[in-house]
């Protein structure tokens, strides 16, 4: 196992994580333990941008991942 960099996008409009949907899109979810987490920091940027219109922040945590 490692520890990996990742990105949670928050919406300072209504405080919502941004999540997967399932379907290849996004949802929004009050709960951080229920985001979805980026790879990388460009990918949450674009995200904020995109789907909080510009006003979100982006949270880097640390996060174990297993090694293949």
């Amino acid at each position: 196992m490692h520890i990996a960099p990742r990105y949670y996008v928050q919406s300072t409009e209504d405080y919502c994580f941004l999540r997967a949907d399932g379907d290849g899109g996004v949802d929004y979810t009050p709960l951080v333990t229920n985001a979805t987490p980026f790879t990388s920091p460009e990918a949450a940027s674009d995200a904020v941008q995109d789907h909080c219109g510009g006003e979100g922040v982006v949270f880097r945590c640390y996060q174990f991942e297993r090694d293949l």
